[in-house]
């Protein structure tokens, strides 16, 4: 997708662009382009309903994607008492360095601790006001990607009526002022007073009207830098498996690749650098066809740029991981040996 076709701040209506499609083209999203999330909109209430619920969501991603937004805290994975003092007290530091609002930051470093350890949060509802709880997450968020801007894919569930669509508009106004928006499909196709913007298929990674064999999470993001995707499963058992292997340490997760082309970076689930191995775990987004000629395409520009690509599907990766390690280690220890012959 040209990214540079639609705005990243403001309130823009995508025609033509349906959720599946826009997600699988995150897997290209450029450096310097914004984060976007993808968020499927449950709620049939009021503005403040559909904000309460945006707000929920996004705080729930950034307990997902932690420590990604809080450097150093990789060295604090656990729930005990002294891990969670430690966490927040990075959550202080990091609050002196840049704008991030303290209390807000230290209060959601404890609600993602608490996350992953299967804990009770704290009511955010209760302790912030709305416009606190947007500039914090938002910027937490940003951070999370290493971007400085944010967009918010909203589509619904269902056809909204024109009095909900209404109530759609009311809560992306306010929500604008803190995050770019984007309004997928027909999602507002009763109110006309946000540009509309038809987005060419060619310009997405599949094409309008084929069929996505496949359902979208409450909200869809793309990969952080450097780690596995916290939405993969797959990607996060096979992290899980390597991180206990000598051989697999010069691992990079979601990196990418300079391919030397004009279009000089592709991004690759797992690659090993030395080796020149590449890595794609691919879920059954792959198995449309225009994604799965995209994928051969990927692969041709990364042997051409003498990288070997290795493609396994999700259910290989989790039904038999150790299998999957196994062939992976005997490529990387092949190619390894092949570049140090004179």
């Amino acid at each position: 997708m040209d990214w540079s076709a639609v705005a990243s701040s403001g309130i823009a209506r995508l025609v033509n662009v349906e959720p599946p499609s826009l997600a699988t083209a995150l897997d290209d999203l450029p450096d310097d382009g914004p984060a976007v999330l993808i968020l499927r909109l449950s709620t049939a209430g009021g503005a403040s309903a559909i904000v309460d619920e945006v707000l929920s969501d996004l705080e729930s991603t950034a307990h997902t994607l932690y420590p990604a937004w809080l450097p150093s805290a990789e060295a604090w994975p656990g729930g005990g008492t002294l891990d969670r003092v430690a966490a927040q007290a990075l959550a202080v530091e990091l609050s002196q360095a840049s704008q991030h609002y303290r209390p807000y930051l230290v209060d959601l470093t404890t609600n993602a601790v608490a996350h992953h350890v299967g804990e009770g949060l704290l009511d955010f509802a209760r302790r912030y006001s709305p416009a606190v709880r947007m500039a914090g997450v938002v910027s937490v968020l940003a951070d999370s990607f290493a971007r400085d801007r944010l967009v918010l894919a909203l589509y619904a569930e269902e056809e909204l009526s024109y009095t909900q669509q209404q109530n759609l508009a009311t809560a992306s106004d306010w929500m604008s002022s803190y995050v770019g928006i984007w309004l997928l499909g027909r999602t507002m196709s009763e109110v006309d007073r946000y540009p509309a913007i038809a987005v060419k298929p060619a310009l997405l990674a599949i094409e309008t009207g084929e069929e996505f064999p496949w359902a979208l999470p409450t909200v869809t993001y793309p990969a952080v830098s450097g780690r596995p995707h916290p939405g993969s499963q797959a990607e996060l058992r096979l992290e899980v498996y390597l991180a206990q292997q000598q051989w697999a340490h010069a691992r990079r997760w979601n990196q990418p690749v300079d391919t030397g082309t004009l279009k000089p970076y592709v991004r690759a689930d797992l690659v090993w650098h030395e080796a020149s191995l590449i890595v794609e775990i691919d879920g059954a987004d792959h198995r449309t066809k225009t994604k799965y000629a995209d994928d051969r395409r990927r692969d041709i520009t990364l042997q051409l740029a003498g990288y070997m690509v290795l493609r396994f599907t999700n259910d290989q990766v989790l039904s038999d991981t150790a299998w999957v390690a196994a062939i992976i280690e005997k490529l990387h220890n092949r190619r390894l040996a092949a570049k140090e012959l004179p």
